[in-house]
Protein backbone atom coordinates (compact mmCIF):
# COMPACT_ATOMS: atom_id res chain seq x y z
CA UNK A 1 0.00 0.00 0.00
CA UNK A 2 1.64 3.26 -1.23
CA UNK A 3 1.81 6.11 1.16
CA UNK A 4 -1.30 7.89 -0.40
CA UNK A 5 -3.83 4.61 -0.01
CA UNK A 6 -2.83 5.06 3.80
CA UNK A 7 -3.21 9.09 3.76
CA UNK A 8 -6.38 8.52 2.43
CA UNK A 9 -7.19 5.72 4.43
CA UNK A 10 -6.33 8.04 7.47
CA UNK A 11 -8.54 10.81 6.44
CA UNK A 12 -11.55 8.16 5.83
CA UNK A 13 -10.84 6.94 9.35
CA UNK A 14 -12.00 10.81 10.62
CA UNK A 15 -14.68 11.25 8.41
CA UNK A 16 -16.17 7.23 9.80
CA UNK A 17 -15.41 8.49 12.91
CA UNK A 18 -17.67 11.99 12.52
CA UNK A 19 -20.33 9.83 10.63
CA UNK A 20 -20.83 7.34 13.60
CA UNK A 21 -20.85 10.22 15.95
CA UNK A 22 -23.62 12.53 14.07
CA UNK A 23 -25.58 9.22 13.45
CA UNK A 24 -26.00 8.11 16.93
CA UNK A 25 -26.74 12.13 17.89
CA UNK A 26 -29.54 12.00 14.96
CA UNK A 27 -30.64 8.34 15.75
CA UNK A 28 -30.94 8.89 19.26
CA UNK A 29 -32.05 12.31 19.52
CA UNK A 30 -28.72 13.32 21.50
CA UNK A 31 -28.31 17.22 22.25
CA UNK A 32 -25.99 18.79 24.74
CA UNK A 33 -27.25 18.60 28.43
CA UNK A 34 -26.77 22.18 29.32
CA UNK A 35 -25.74 23.03 33.15
CA UNK A 36 -27.31 25.12 35.37
CA UNK A 37 -26.07 28.29 34.52
CA UNK A 38 -26.99 27.96 31.07
CA UNK A 39 -30.41 26.65 31.25
CA UNK A 40 -31.33 28.32 34.98
CA UNK A 41 -32.35 26.65 37.74
CA UNK A 42 -30.92 26.44 41.93
CA UNK A 43 -28.25 25.17 42.93
CA UNK A 44 -27.29 23.67 46.57
CA UNK A 45 -24.00 22.92 48.78
CA UNK A 46 -25.31 21.51 51.85
CA UNK A 47 -22.74 20.34 55.04
CA UNK A 48 -23.14 17.30 56.69
CA UNK A 49 -23.58 16.89 60.36
CA UNK A 50 -23.16 13.95 62.08
CA UNK A 51 -24.85 13.15 65.34
CA UNK A 52 -23.22 13.97 68.34
CA UNK A 53 -20.54 11.22 69.32
CA UNK A 54 -20.19 9.62 65.32
CA UNK A 55 -17.79 10.17 62.72
CA UNK A 56 -18.72 10.98 59.26
CA UNK A 57 -16.84 8.72 56.72
CA UNK A 58 -17.67 8.69 52.51
CA UNK A 59 -20.06 5.50 52.79
CA UNK A 60 -22.58 7.89 55.11
CA UNK A 61 -22.39 10.80 52.75
CA UNK A 62 -22.41 8.33 49.35
CA UNK A 63 -25.47 6.80 51.00
CA UNK A 64 -27.08 10.37 51.82
CA UNK A 65 -26.27 11.20 48.03
CA UNK A 66 -28.15 8.09 46.65
CA UNK A 67 -31.13 9.19 49.22
CA UNK A 68 -31.14 12.87 47.50
CA UNK A 69 -31.38 11.79 44.48
CA UNK A 70 -34.16 8.89 44.82
CA UNK A 71 -36.21 12.39 46.22
CA UNK A 72 -35.06 14.32 43.07
CA UNK A 73 -35.83 11.86 40.51
CA UNK A 74 -39.96 11.13 42.26
CA UNK A 75 -39.88 15.53 42.29
CA UNK A 76 -39.86 15.26 38.42
CA UNK A 77 -36.52 16.94 38.17
CA UNK A 78 -34.75 16.53 34.79
CA UNK A 79 -31.26 15.46 34.40
CA UNK A 80 -30.56 16.81 38.19
CA UNK A 81 -26.78 16.39 39.59
CA UNK A 82 -25.99 15.18 42.96
CA UNK A 83 -22.43 14.86 44.05
CA UNK A 84 -20.18 14.47 46.76
CA UNK A 85 -17.79 17.26 46.99
CA UNK A 86 -15.00 16.63 49.85
CA UNK A 87 -15.25 15.03 52.73
CA UNK A 88 -18.77 16.60 54.07
CA UNK A 89 -20.34 18.52 51.55
CA UNK A 90 -23.22 16.97 49.07
CA UNK A 91 -23.53 19.61 46.27
CA UNK A 92 -27.35 19.52 44.00
CA UNK A 93 -27.69 21.33 40.91
CA UNK A 94 -31.35 21.00 39.83
CA UNK A 95 -31.72 23.17 36.12
CA UNK A 96 -35.41 23.97 35.07
CA UNK A 97 -36.71 23.76 38.28
CA UNK A 98 -39.52 25.95 38.77
CA UNK A 99 -40.19 25.99 42.63
CA UNK A 100 -37.10 26.41 44.06
CA UNK A 101 -38.03 26.67 48.21
CA UNK A 102 -40.14 23.74 47.44
CA UNK A 103 -37.48 21.87 46.16
CA UNK A 104 -34.82 23.38 49.07
CA UNK A 105 -36.62 21.94 51.72
CA UNK A 106 -37.38 18.16 50.17
CA UNK A 107 -33.81 17.94 49.75
CA UNK A 108 -32.40 19.74 52.85
CA UNK A 109 -35.43 17.81 54.96
CA UNK A 110 -33.04 14.82 57.15
CA UNK A 111 -37.18 12.97 57.63
CA UNK A 112 -36.58 11.00 60.77
CA UNK A 113 -40.01 9.98 61.52
CA UNK A 114 -41.22 9.21 65.22
CA UNK A 115 -44.06 7.59 66.65
CA UNK A 116 -44.17 8.26 70.52
CA UNK A 117 -46.55 7.92 72.95
CA UNK A 118 -47.97 10.98 74.27
CA UNK A 119 -47.61 11.42 78.46
CA UNK A 120 -48.58 14.01 79.53
CA UNK A 121 -49.68 17.89 77.60
CA UNK A 122 -49.90 21.40 78.56
CA UNK A 123 -50.92 24.81 77.24
CA UNK A 124 -47.85 26.75 76.60
CA UNK A 125 -48.78 29.87 78.25
CA UNK A 126 -49.14 28.00 81.25
CA UNK A 127 -45.53 26.10 80.92
CA UNK A 128 -43.76 29.29 79.80
CA UNK A 129 -42.52 29.49 82.90
CA UNK A 130 -41.84 25.69 84.05
CA UNK A 131 -38.25 24.90 83.62
CA UNK A 132 -39.61 20.85 83.44
CA UNK A 133 -41.94 22.03 80.48
CA UNK A 134 -38.72 23.65 78.54
CA UNK A 135 -39.32 22.69 74.80
CA UNK A 136 -36.41 20.46 73.26
CA UNK A 137 -34.20 21.60 70.17
CA UNK A 138 -31.56 20.54 68.10
CA UNK A 139 -30.28 16.89 68.42
CA UNK A 140 -31.99 16.67 71.91
CA UNK A 141 -35.55 16.45 69.85
CA UNK A 142 -34.48 13.51 67.79
CA UNK A 143 -33.18 11.32 70.80
CA UNK A 144 -35.00 8.23 70.47
CA UNK A 145 -34.18 6.76 73.48
CA UNK A 146 -35.53 10.10 75.59
CA UNK A 147 -38.51 11.85 76.46
CA UNK A 148 -39.07 14.82 75.04
CA UNK A 149 -41.01 18.34 74.80
CA UNK A 150 -41.94 19.74 71.88
CA UNK A 151 -44.94 22.11 70.68
CA UNK A 152 -47.89 21.23 68.92
CA UNK A 153 -50.64 23.44 67.48
CA UNK A 154 -54.16 22.18 67.44
CA UNK A 155 -57.40 24.37 67.79
CA UNK A 156 -55.51 27.28 66.43
CA UNK A 157 -53.37 27.40 70.20
CA UNK A 158 -50.22 25.82 70.76
CA UNK A 159 -49.84 23.14 73.05
CA UNK A 160 -46.75 21.25 74.44
CA UNK A 161 -46.83 17.40 73.98
CA UNK A 162 -44.57 15.72 76.85
CA UNK A 163 -43.41 12.27 74.61
CA UNK A 164 -41.78 9.55 75.69
CA UNK A 165 -38.71 7.25 73.72
CA UNK A 166 -39.12 6.45 69.87
CA UNK A 167 -41.55 3.26 69.70
CA UNK A 168 -41.28 2.79 66.04
CA UNK A 169 -39.45 4.91 63.70
CA UNK A 170 -40.27 5.96 59.61
CA UNK A 171 -37.78 3.07 58.55
CA UNK A 172 -41.23 0.73 59.08
CA UNK A 173 -42.56 2.14 56.69
CA UNK A 174 -43.72 0.16 53.27
CA UNK A 175 -45.33 2.51 51.39
CA UNK A 176 -46.81 5.96 51.34
CA UNK A 177 -49.09 7.60 48.93
CA UNK A 178 -51.21 10.67 49.31
CA UNK A 179 -55.31 10.78 50.14
CA UNK A 180 -57.40 13.25 50.77
CA UNK A 181 -59.90 13.61 53.39
CA UNK A 182 -63.71 13.55 54.00
CA UNK A 183 -63.13 17.82 53.47
CA UNK A 184 -60.97 17.58 51.05
CA UNK A 185 -57.89 18.15 53.12
CA UNK A 186 -54.72 16.56 52.03
CA UNK A 187 -53.08 13.58 54.78
CA UNK A 188 -50.80 10.59 53.98
CA UNK A 189 -51.74 6.98 54.39
CA UNK A 190 -48.91 4.71 55.10
CA UNK A 191 -48.76 0.98 54.96
CA UNK A 192 -46.04 -0.66 57.65
CA UNK A 193 -44.09 -3.88 56.60
CA UNK A 194 -42.37 -6.74 57.78
CA UNK A 195 -41.64 -6.26 61.97
CA UNK A 196 -43.38 -2.81 61.96
CA UNK A 197 -46.61 -4.12 61.42
CA UNK A 198 -46.47 -5.96 64.15
CA UNK A 199 -45.00 -3.49 66.28
CA UNK A 200 -47.40 -1.16 65.55
CA UNK A 201 -50.26 -3.65 66.76
CA UNK A 202 -48.31 -3.88 70.30
CA UNK A 203 -48.27 -0.72 70.45
CA UNK A 204 -52.17 0.65 69.97
CA UNK A 205 -53.11 -2.39 71.35
CA UNK A 206 -51.70 -1.50 74.47
CA UNK A 207 -52.00 2.25 74.51
CA UNK A 208 -55.41 2.71 73.73
CA UNK A 209 -57.35 5.82 74.99
CA UNK A 210 -53.94 7.75 74.73
CA UNK A 211 -52.33 9.79 71.85
CA UNK A 212 -50.01 8.60 69.20
CA UNK A 213 -47.74 11.71 68.45
CA UNK A 214 -46.25 11.28 64.74
CA UNK A 215 -43.02 13.01 64.75
CA UNK A 216 -40.98 14.45 61.33
CA UNK A 217 -37.63 15.80 62.85
CA UNK A 218 -38.56 18.61 65.00
CA UNK A 219 -42.22 19.07 64.55
CA UNK A 220 -45.05 16.89 65.74
CA UNK A 221 -47.50 16.34 62.44
CA UNK A 222 -49.90 15.29 64.01
CA UNK A 223 -51.32 13.82 67.30
CA UNK A 224 -54.43 11.26 67.11
CA UNK A 225 -55.95 9.47 70.19
CA UNK A 226 -55.79 5.79 69.29
CA UNK A 227 -59.62 4.41 69.50
CA UNK A 228 -58.93 0.89 68.69
CA UNK A 229 -56.11 -1.03 68.34
CA UNK A 230 -54.28 -1.08 64.31
CA UNK A 231 -53.35 -4.70 64.00
CA UNK A 232 -53.48 -4.38 59.73
CA UNK A 233 -50.72 -1.76 59.47
CA UNK A 234 -51.93 1.18 57.92
CA UNK A 235 -52.42 4.35 59.06
CA UNK A 236 -52.21 8.12 58.22
CA UNK A 237 -50.58 11.20 59.10
CA UNK A 238 -53.12 14.64 58.94
CA UNK A 239 -52.09 17.71 59.50
CA UNK A 240 -52.63 21.07 57.68
CA UNK A 241 -50.90 20.14 54.83
CA UNK A 242 -51.18 21.53 51.26
CA UNK A 243 -51.11 19.21 48.60
CA UNK A 244 -47.46 20.08 47.54
CA UNK A 245 -46.45 19.34 51.55
CA UNK A 246 -48.35 16.16 51.46
CA UNK A 247 -46.79 15.29 48.11
CA UNK A 248 -43.28 15.98 49.28
CA UNK A 249 -43.96 14.00 52.83
CA UNK A 250 -45.05 10.93 50.58
CA UNK A 251 -41.35 11.01 48.57
CA UNK A 252 -39.55 11.72 52.11
CA UNK A 253 -41.03 8.90 53.12
CA UNK A 254 -40.89 6.54 50.43
CA UNK A 255 -37.53 7.29 50.04
CA UNK A 256 -36.24 7.09 53.72
CA UNK A 257 -34.69 9.15 56.22
CA UNK A 258 -31.18 10.73 55.58
CA UNK A 259 -28.31 8.96 57.70
CA UNK A 260 -26.86 12.44 58.14
CA UNK A 261 -28.33 15.74 59.39
CA UNK A 262 -28.10 18.50 56.40
CA UNK A 263 -27.02 22.42 56.71
CA UNK A 264 -27.63 24.56 53.28
CA UNK A 265 -23.64 26.12 53.12
CA UNK A 266 -24.51 28.02 49.58
CA UNK A 267 -27.26 28.46 47.32
CA UNK A 268 -27.31 29.88 43.74
CA UNK A 269 -30.46 30.58 41.96
CA UNK A 270 -30.26 30.98 37.97
CA UNK A 271 -33.27 32.62 36.41
CA UNK A 272 -34.01 30.84 32.62
CA UNK A 273 -33.71 34.24 31.32
CA UNK A 274 -30.52 34.54 32.25
CA UNK A 275 -29.01 31.10 31.60
CA UNK A 276 -30.22 31.72 27.72
CA UNK A 277 -28.58 34.87 27.42
CA UNK A 278 -25.45 32.72 29.19
CA UNK A 279 -25.53 30.41 26.46
CA UNK A 280 -26.31 33.06 23.68
CA UNK A 281 -23.59 35.13 24.32
CA UNK A 282 -21.09 31.73 24.94
CA UNK A 283 -21.99 30.46 21.65
CA UNK A 284 -21.41 34.01 19.62
CA UNK A 285 -17.93 34.11 21.52
CA UNK A 286 -17.20 30.84 20.47
CA UNK A 287 -18.14 31.62 16.53
CA UNK A 288 -16.60 34.89 16.52
CA UNK A 289 -13.31 33.08 18.10
CA UNK A 290 -13.65 30.68 15.67
CA UNK A 291 -14.29 33.35 12.44
CA UNK A 292 -11.10 35.27 13.57
CA UNK A 293 -8.61 32.25 13.63
CA UNK A 294 -10.05 31.12 10.32
CA UNK A 295 -9.72 34.48 8.68
CA UNK A 296 -6.38 35.20 9.93
CA UNK A 297 -5.08 31.54 8.88
CA UNK A 298 -6.62 32.27 5.65
CA UNK A 299 -4.82 35.90 5.46
CA UNK A 300 -1.46 34.23 6.65
CA UNK A 301 -0.76 31.05 5.41
CA UNK A 302 -2.97 31.20 1.91
CA UNK A 303 -3.79 27.15 1.22
CA UNK A 304 -2.77 25.87 4.10
CA UNK A 305 -5.17 28.15 6.32
CA UNK A 306 -7.96 25.84 4.39
CA UNK A 307 -6.41 22.70 5.66
CA UNK A 308 -6.35 24.83 8.85
CA UNK A 309 -9.83 25.54 8.89
CA UNK A 310 -10.70 21.88 7.71
CA UNK A 311 -9.09 20.86 10.77
CA UNK A 312 -10.97 22.93 12.67
CA UNK A 313 -14.03 21.84 11.30
CA UNK A 314 -13.48 18.58 11.93
CA UNK A 315 -11.62 19.31 15.78
CA UNK A 316 -15.38 21.27 16.00
CA UNK A 317 -17.57 18.56 14.99
CA UNK A 318 -15.59 15.90 17.81
CA UNK A 319 -15.85 18.37 20.34
CA UNK A 320 -19.70 18.97 19.67
CA UNK A 321 -20.21 14.87 19.09
CA UNK A 322 -18.65 13.64 22.18
CA UNK A 323 -20.25 16.79 24.54
CA UNK A 324 -24.14 14.98 22.79
CA UNK A 325 -22.93 11.69 23.89
CA UNK A 326 -21.67 12.62 26.92
CA UNK A 327 -24.27 14.49 28.00
CA UNK A 328 -25.74 11.44 29.90
CA UNK A 329 -23.35 11.80 32.36
CA UNK A 330 -21.75 15.30 31.85
CA UNK A 331 -23.59 18.53 31.91
CA UNK A 332 -21.93 21.78 29.27
CA UNK A 333 -21.50 25.39 31.93
CA UNK A 334 -20.26 28.46 30.60
CA UNK A 335 -17.07 27.63 31.96
CA UNK A 336 -16.83 24.62 29.53
CA UNK A 337 -17.82 26.91 26.82
CA UNK A 338 -15.06 28.99 27.73
CA UNK A 339 -12.21 26.13 27.56
CA UNK A 340 -13.87 24.92 23.82
CA UNK A 341 -12.87 28.53 23.22
CA UNK A 342 -9.36 28.64 24.16
CA UNK A 343 -8.71 25.20 22.58
CA UNK A 344 -9.72 26.81 19.24
CA UNK A 345 -6.19 28.58 19.70
CA UNK A 346 -4.64 25.33 20.86
CA UNK A 347 -5.71 23.77 17.32
CA UNK A 348 -4.50 26.74 15.47
CA UNK A 349 -1.14 26.79 17.33
CA UNK A 350 -0.69 23.19 16.41
CA UNK A 351 -1.42 23.87 12.43
CA UNK A 352 0.89 27.01 12.90
CA UNK A 353 3.97 24.70 14.55
CA UNK A 354 3.37 22.37 11.95
CA UNK A 355 3.29 24.91 8.79
CA UNK A 356 6.17 27.33 10.15
CA UNK A 357 8.62 24.41 10.08
CA UNK A 358 7.01 23.32 6.34
CA UNK A 359 7.82 26.33 4.97
CA UNK A 360 11.04 26.72 6.97
CA UNK A 361 12.81 23.75 4.43
CA UNK A 362 11.04 24.84 1.54
CA UNK A 363 12.83 28.06 2.19
CA UNK A 364 15.96 26.12 2.27
CA UNK A 365 15.41 24.78 -0.93
CA UNK A 366 13.51 21.25 -0.42
CA UNK A 367 10.19 20.20 -2.22
CA UNK A 368 7.22 20.74 -0.65
CA UNK A 369 6.44 17.24 -1.00
CA UNK A 370 9.64 15.89 0.44
CA UNK A 371 9.03 18.60 3.06
CA UNK A 372 5.47 17.06 4.68
CA UNK A 373 6.60 14.32 6.72
CA UNK A 374 9.83 15.35 7.70
CA UNK A 375 8.93 18.79 8.84
CA UNK A 376 5.68 17.04 10.66
CA UNK A 377 8.30 14.73 12.38
CA UNK A 378 10.48 18.12 14.03
CA UNK A 379 6.76 19.92 14.57
CA UNK A 380 4.86 16.57 16.40
CA UNK A 381 7.63 16.67 19.40
CA UNK A 382 6.48 20.57 20.08
CA UNK A 383 2.97 20.00 19.37
CA UNK A 384 3.11 16.82 21.83
CA UNK A 385 4.86 18.56 24.46
CA UNK A 386 2.40 21.64 24.59
CA UNK A 387 -0.62 19.79 24.34
CA UNK A 388 1.09 17.23 26.79
CA UNK A 389 1.50 20.41 29.74
CA UNK A 390 -1.99 21.62 28.46
CA UNK A 391 -3.42 18.30 29.35
CA UNK A 392 -1.37 17.75 32.87
CA UNK A 393 -2.78 21.44 33.54
CA UNK A 394 -6.49 20.72 32.73
CA UNK A 395 -5.99 17.46 34.87
CA UNK A 396 -5.05 19.15 38.01
CA UNK A 397 -7.63 21.46 37.78
CA UNK A 398 -10.17 18.84 37.40
CA UNK A 399 -9.17 16.92 40.57
CA UNK A 400 -8.35 20.04 42.30
CA UNK A 401 -10.82 22.09 41.65
CA UNK A 402 -14.76 22.47 42.71
CA UNK A 403 -17.68 24.12 40.92
CA UNK A 404 -16.99 25.66 37.21
CA UNK A 405 -13.49 25.24 37.08
CA UNK A 406 -14.01 21.55 36.48
CA UNK A 407 -16.11 22.59 33.31
CA UNK A 408 -13.61 24.18 31.44
CA UNK A 409 -10.90 21.90 32.39
CA UNK A 410 -12.71 18.70 31.18
CA UNK A 411 -13.34 20.96 27.56
CA UNK A 412 -9.62 21.89 27.80
CA UNK A 413 -8.61 18.52 28.46
CA UNK A 414 -10.51 16.64 26.14
CA UNK A 415 -9.86 19.25 23.26
CA UNK A 416 -5.77 18.92 24.19
CA UNK A 417 -6.85 14.91 23.13
CA UNK A 418 -8.46 16.09 19.92
CA UNK A 419 -5.75 18.14 18.86
CA UNK A 420 -3.11 15.52 19.01
CA UNK A 421 -5.22 13.31 17.10
CA UNK A 422 -6.62 15.86 14.17
CA UNK A 423 -2.93 17.03 13.57
CA UNK A 424 -1.54 13.25 13.14
CA UNK A 425 -4.67 11.69 11.22
CA UNK A 426 -5.57 14.65 9.22
CA UNK A 427 -3.77 17.61 9.46
CA UNK A 428 -0.80 16.05 8.21
CA UNK A 429 -2.44 13.51 5.51
CA UNK A 430 -4.67 16.54 3.90
CA UNK A 431 -1.31 18.33 3.84
CA UNK A 432 0.62 15.71 1.77
CA UNK A 433 -2.27 14.95 -0.44
CA UNK A 434 -2.65 18.59 -1.51
CA UNK A 435 0.80 18.72 -2.03
CA UNK A 436 0.77 16.83 -4.78
CA UNK A 437 -0.69 19.98 -6.56
CA UNK A 438 1.26 22.16 -8.41
CA UNK A 439 -0.52 25.13 -7.71
CA UNK A 440 -0.22 24.23 -3.43
CA UNK A 441 3.18 24.29 -3.70
CA UNK A 442 3.54 27.67 -4.89
CA UNK A 443 5.31 30.49 -2.52
CA UNK A 444 1.92 32.73 -2.94
CA UNK A 445 0.02 29.71 -1.97
CA UNK A 446 1.95 28.85 1.02
CA UNK A 447 2.43 32.83 2.18
CA UNK A 448 5.61 32.55 1.43
CA UNK A 449 7.14 35.85 0.55
CA UNK A 450 10.48 34.94 -0.64
CA UNK A 451 12.41 31.40 -1.10
CA UNK A 452 15.83 31.25 -0.22
CA UNK A 453 18.56 30.05 -3.03
CA UNK A 454 18.83 26.09 -2.60
CA UNK A 455 22.09 25.45 -0.58
CA UNK A 456 24.83 24.54 -2.38
CA UNK A 457 23.62 25.96 -5.72
CA UNK A 458 23.76 28.85 -7.96
CA UNK A 459 27.99 30.38 -7.15
CA UNK A 460 30.16 32.08 -10.31
CA UNK A 461 33.33 30.18 -11.31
Amino acid sequence: MNRNSKDAISIGIVLLILACLFGAILGFDLEPRLGLDLQGGIGLVFKAKPAKGTKLDTGVLDKTVDKIRDRVDKLGVAEPEITRQGAENVVVQLPGISDPERAKELVGTTAQLQFRIVEDSKDESEAKDDESWKVSEGEEALQPEAVIILPYEEDKSVTLLKLGPTLLTGDAIKKAQLGYGDQGEAKINFELGGEGKGTFGDITTENVEKRLAIVLDYEVESAPNIKDPITDGHGEITGDFTTDEANDLVIVLNTGALPVELELIHEQEVSATLGSDSLKKGLVAGLVGLAIVALFMLLYYRAMGVITCMGLLVFGGLMYGFICVLGEFWSLSIAGIAGIIVAIGIAADSSIVYFERLKEEVRDGRTLRSSVDSAYKSAFRTILAADTVSFTAAAILYIFAVGSVKGFAFTLGMATLFDVFISYVFVRPVTALMAQWKTFGTPAAMGIRHLEEPKGGGGSS
